[in-house]
């Protein structure tokens, strides 16, 4: 039974991703995503009570995901320099192939509730104070990091001057800055 119920969550997820990426972050409501998972609003509300139980639980996997690409990376490169922050470059460049609509759930929390990005502002400020303590050149780490992000929110909100093939150049030269930092 739980394992039933952990899918239809899923489902749910991504069902409400797929609105979100389809009509926008504004847009999503817990009728359309009920709707597009195949589910009686009631299904849905068993699941989620509210449109902020969903958008926790859709903030929650996608910092889920994220820590687990960035922690295995970090994992690979223990003992080397500039370790944390070469993870989440890579952890980023990795995401990158996610589907924007998967992020869809920053802005709509964002404007629904603020409150609910804390889990993501609390690994952010901790890889700050990691991207600090390691590098010789902090500002330099955190500029690359911000680079990285801003790389990655062109994708995700569909406004990228460059051809899609250029970022993977892009965060290719972010990674090679990071491994020349000494």
């Amino acid at each position: 039974m739980a394992q039933l119920k952990s899918n239809s969550r899923d489902n749910i997820l991504d069902a409400a991703q797929r609105v979100a990426s389809r009509e926008g972050a504004g847009k999503l409501t817990l009728d359309k995503v009920a709707c597009e998972c195949g589910l009686s609003k009631g299904g849905l509300l068993y699941n989620y009570p509210n449109k902020e139980a969903l958008l926790k639980s859709m903030l929650d996997r996608l910092l889920e995901q994220f820590l687990s690409i960035a922690e295995t990376e970090e994992r690979a490169m223990a003992g080397e320099p500039n370790a944390h922050l070469r993870a989440m470059l890579r952890a980023v460049a990795g995401h990158q192939m996610v589907d924007p609509g998967t992020y869809m759930c920053i802005l709509t929390a964002s404007a629904e509730n603020p409150e609910l990005l804390e889990p993501m502002r609390a690994v952010f400020r901790d890889s700050y104070q990691r991207i600090s303590n390691e590098c010789t050149d902090p500002e330099l780490g955190m500029i690359l990091w911000s680079a990285a992000d801003g790389i990655l929110f062109h994708h995700i909100l569909g406004i990228a001057p460059y051809p899609s093939a250029e970022k993977s150049k892009l965060f290719q030269k972010l990674l090679q800055l990071s491994e020349e930092m000494s």
